[in-house]
């Protein structure tokens, strides 16, 4: 019998989406300079040839040696890191929100799921408020030596690899990701696969979530540009890379309340696939 597909999967990027950027934040809790780290040391490697996701982690680990700020930085500490972050207005509320208007729904009886895909720290997004909301959470992940201290990258998720996880959340495969990494490139038939894309929203904050809005711009779902409109430079590289050439739907600013602009774009793209996958659902 095939799957009935009346999930709704709403997925976001984390830092500057959910919440300010963590990594930096960590940084300048341990008195580094998060401009100088990204501008000079990160970018220094990007130009050697780092994949910039393998280059802003091995920076960062650089830092865990001997004498350096972060020295003896453990996965527990960065847990309890992201319990001092803030999220952005309207969160958590908007979690408890859009699982009623699936609610409002009858015979298809859709659902919502939470995932969020990063480029940033599982560790951090973990200790967050909002860590228990998330049917999965995939991003970077450190490795810890026999003294308990992070010293080796053991999984790191740059632009493309973001889609990968896409695919997973598409087949339902999410709870073998770590015990089967290739079971995500077997074949499964559309009628089959759990979530289909057209039931999927993307919240993302900019060039790194390119190739997820492109994905889900050609399979049918929706995606959503998050920018702070006080960062004009960033405000503008969203124009012009993530609207004009129609990547998203909008660019919003990252408020998530009911009578927010994102907000209510969001509610009301919840309520729109619901009403898509009850359609179908009666249909011959």
């Amino acid at each position: 019998m095939p799957a009935p597909q009346n999930v709704v999967a709403v997925i976001f990027d984390f830092d500057d989406t959910l919440t300010e950027d963590s990594t930096s934040r960590l940084l300048e809790h341990h008195g580094i300079d998060a401009d100088s780290f990204w501008k000079r040391r990160v970018n220094a490697l990007v130009e050697d040839g780092w994949d910039s996701a393998l280059a802003w982690m091995y920076a960062l680990l650089e830092e865990t040696e001997p004498g350096k700020p972060l020295a003896g930085l453990s996965n527990a500490a960065l847990r309890a890191f992201g319990a001092e972050l803030d999220m952005y207005s309207g969160l958590p509320q908007l979690f408890h929100d859009l699982r009623s208007v699936t609610a409002g729904f009858g015979e298809s009886k859709p659902t919502v799921e939470f995932y969020i895909v990063s480029g940033g720290l599982e560790e951090i997004i973990r200790g967050s408020s909002i860590a228990n909301e998330f049917r999965a959470i995939r991003a970077g992940r450190l490795w810890e030596n026999d003294r308990g201290v992070v010293s080796r990258i053991k999984n790191a998720v740059n632009y493309t690899g973001k889609t990968r996880y896409l695919f997973e959340i598409n087949k339902g495969l999410l709870a073998d990701e770590i015990e089967k990494p290739f079971a995500v490139n077997e074949h499964v038939a559309e009628a089959d696969r759990r979530v289909p894309f057209e039931n999927m929203i993307y919240v993302g904050d900019g060039l790194t979530d390119v190739p997820s809005f492109s994905l889900l711009k050609a399979r049918g779902g929706l995606a959503f540009g998050v920018v702070d409109p006080a960062r004009l430079s960033k405000a503008r590289k969203a124009w012009e890379k993530l609207v004009a050439p129609e990547r998203v739907k909008a660019v919003c600013e990252p408020k998530f309340g009911e009578t927010d602009l994102l907000g209510r774009l969001l509610r009301l793209a919840v309520e729109d696939v619901c009403a898509r996958i009850e359609l179908r659902s009666q249909m011959p």
